[in-house]
C-alpha cells in the first residue's frame, strides 16, 4: 500500500508537467523553437525514413551524434516517436521518464530517513521542487532524461543492491556523456563500509566500460562537432577557466536550487559530490553559449545538479536523524558515512509533515510563471493553437517550405523543411528558389519582398505571418503554367 503515494504522485506528476509541455507547443512558447524542432527533425527523420539528418538547422552531421553529444536514449525516443509522430511525442518521453524519478525519491526516503513516513518526505522533495519542474520543461533535452536513474542508482547503492545500481547506472549513462562520468562518483556514496564501496566502484566502471565501448561502436563512423563539456575539459587542463556568473545570477537562479531543504545535501557529500562537474560547466560557460540562468532559457545542464541535490538531501536528512538518535552500539559519525540508523516513529510523523509543508509552500509560487495546475489527465486543456498551425496543416506533407528561426517548430510536418537567415542559404544553396511555400513572419519585409520578386503570392495569412506559394506552386493554386526565369 505505501506505493501506492509514488505511483500516485508520478501520475499527477507527469499529466501536470505534459499538459503543460504539450501547450506550450501549440501556443509556440516553448523554450527555443529552433532547437526543439532541429532535435525533432533528427529523430524524425530516423523513426519513419530510417536515416539521420535534418535540415532546420545550419551545421550538425548526419548522424545520431549529429550535435556532437552521445546519447543512446535519441534511439528509444525514436521508438517512442513512431507510436505517435510529432514533437508531443518527445515532451511526454521527458515529463514522463522525470515523473518516474518519484518511485525511487520515495524508495531512497524509506530507506535513508525511515518508514513510510520517510518515503512521502523524499517523495516531497523531489516532486515539489520548482526548479526540477522548470527543467522538466526544457522541450526535449537528452540530458534530463537521466535524472530519475540518477536518483534510482543512489536508490540502489542504499538498498546494497549492485545489479540495481549497474541498470540505473547504464539508464542513466545511456542520456548523454555527462552523466557517465558522474557514475564512479556515485559509486562512492555506497554505504555500510568500504568493502561494499569498492565493489560498487568496480560495478561503476563496469558499466562505464560497456556504456564507453557501446558509443565507440555506435559512433565510431561520426566525425562530430566539440561539445561544451570538450571544451571545458580541455580548459581545465590550462587552468580553471574563469567563473562566468555574478552574485545577481545566484541570488536569481542558483539560490533557488538550495530551497527549501536541500542544503541538507552538505551533510551527504559524497551523494552531493557527482553533481559538482556539471555545477562547474555551468559557472564557467559564458552566456549564449547554449547555458544560461533564464529559468525559460537554456537551464538543462543543471539537471545533474538538481538529481544529486535532491538525492543528498534526502539522505542528508536520513544523515541528520542518525545523528540525532544514533544506534546504540553504532558511533555518531559513522552516520556521515552511510549507516543509517532508525528515527522514531513519533520524530518520523512530525518531520515528513514538516517537510510536506515547507516543500509545498516554496513549490506553490512557481506554478504561475510556469503555467502549471494539477491535472489528472495528460493532453492539452485549454490553450488555444496558434492559428499557424492550421495554416501549414492546409499543405501536402511533401511540400518544401521554410520560415524563420522562431517559427520552425511549426514546420515539423515536413520533411523537407528549412529556416531562413539560418539552415536555408547553406543547405540547398539556391535560397528562395528551392522552395515550394515560405512562411515568412511580418516583420521580415526583405523576405517577403524577395519572394515576392520571385513570383510568390500570397496564399493565407495569420496576424503574425504571411504563408507565400512560391512560383510553380502559385501557378498550380490559379491554374497557369510557371513562369519561367
Amino acid at each position: 500500500m505505501p506505493w501506492l503515494l509514488p505511483l500516485a504522485g508520478a501520475w499527477f506528476y507527469f499529466c501536470s508537467l505534459q499538459s503543460a509541455a504539450v501547450e506550450r507547443i501549440r501556443t509556440l512558447t516553448v523554450v527555443e523553437g529552433y532547437g526543439f524542432a532541429a532535435y525533432e527533425q533528427v529523430i524524425r527523420n530516423y523513426a519513419l525514413y530510417g536515416e539521420w539528418g535534418q535540415t532546420i538547422h545550419r551545421g550538425y552531421i548526419a548522424h545520431w551524434m549529429w550535435s556532437g553529444h552521445r546519447s543512446l536514449w535519441l534511439f528509444g525516443a525514436a521508438g517512442v516517436y513512431r507510436l505517435a509522430p510529432g514533437p508531443e511525442a518527445l515532451v511526454t518521453l521527458q515529463t514522463a521518464l522525470v515523473a518516474l524519478g518519484c518511485i525511487p525519491a520515495f524508495g531512497l526516503g524509506r530507506r535513508a530517513i525511515g518508514g513510510t513516513e520517510g518515503g512521502l518526505a523524499g517523495l516531497a522533495l523531489y516532486g515539489l521542487f520548482g526548479p526540477l519542474w522548470a527543467i522538466a520543461l526544457q522541450d526535449y533535452q537528452d540530458l534530463v532524461l537521466g535524472i530519475p536513474f540518477a536518483v534510482a542508482a543512489v536508490w540502489a547503492l542504499r538498498e546494497r543492491s549492485l545489479a540495481g545500481f549497474a541498470v540505473a547506472g547504464f539508464l542513466c549513462g545511456a542520456a548523454r556523456e555527462e552523466w557517465v562520468l558522474t557514475l564512479p562518483v556515485i559509486a562512492l556514496a555506497a554505504g555500510g563500509g568500504w568493502r561494499h564501496r569498492l565493489m560498487a566502484l568496480a560495478t561503476a566502471l563496469a558499466t562505464v566500460g560497456l556504456l564507453a565501448a557501446l558509443l565507440w561502436w555506435l559512433g565510431r563512423d561520426a566525425v562530430g562537432y566539440e561539445t561544451p563539456m570538450q571544451t571545458q575539459a580541455g580548459a581545465v587542463g590550462l587552468g580553471l577557466p574563469p567563473i562566468q556568473r555574478s552574485w545577481v545570477d545566484y541570488h536569481k537562479f542558483y539560490s533557488h536550487f538550495f530551497f527549501p531543504l536541500n542544503f541538507a545535501a552538505l551533510v551527504s557529500p559524497l551523494v552531493l559530490a557527482p553533481g559538482a562537474g556539471a555545477l562547474l560547466l555551468h559557472l564557467t560557460t559564458p552566456q549564449g553559449s547554449g547555458i544560461d540562468t533564464q529559468w525559460r532559457g537554456h537551464i538543462h545542464h543543471m539537471a545533474p545538479v538538481a538529481a544529486f541535490l535532491v538525492a543528498g538531501a534526502i539522505d542528508g536528512l536520513g544523515a541528520l536523524g542518525s545523528l540525532a538518535f544514533p544506534a546504540p552500539t553504532r558511533a555518531r559519525w559513522k552516520a556521515l558515512v552511510g549507516f543509517r540508523s532508525p528515527v522514531p516513529l513519533a520524530v518520523r510523523r512530525g518531520g515528513a509533515a514538516a517537510i510536506v509543508a515547507a516543500c509545498l509552500w516554496f513549490a506553490l509560487p512557481w506554478a504561475a510563471p510556469l503555467k502549471l495546475s494539477l491535472r489528472a489527465w495528460p493532453g492539452a486543456h485549454g490553450a488555444e493553437a496558434r492559428p499557424e498551425w492550421a495554416l501549414v496543416a492546409s499543405l501536402p506533407p511533401e511540400a518544401k517550405i521554410a520560415t524563420d528561426p522562431a517559427g520552425a517548430l511549426l514546420l515539423v510536418p515536413f520533411r523537407a523543411s528549412w529556416t531562413y537567415g539560418e539552415s536555408l542559404a547553406e543547405k540547398t544553396r539556391t535560397g528562395l528558389r528551392a522552395l515550394d511555400y515560405v512562411l515568412v513572419r511580418r516583420t521580415d519585409a526583405a523576405v517577403l519582398a524577395e519572394a515576392v520578386a520571385l513570383g510568390g503570392a500570397v496564399v493565407g495569412e495569420t496576424r503574425e505571418y504571411q504563408l507565400v506559394a512560391m512560383p510553380a506552386e502559385a501557378a498550380r493554386r490559379a491554374g497557369t503554367a510557371a513562369p519561367t526565369r
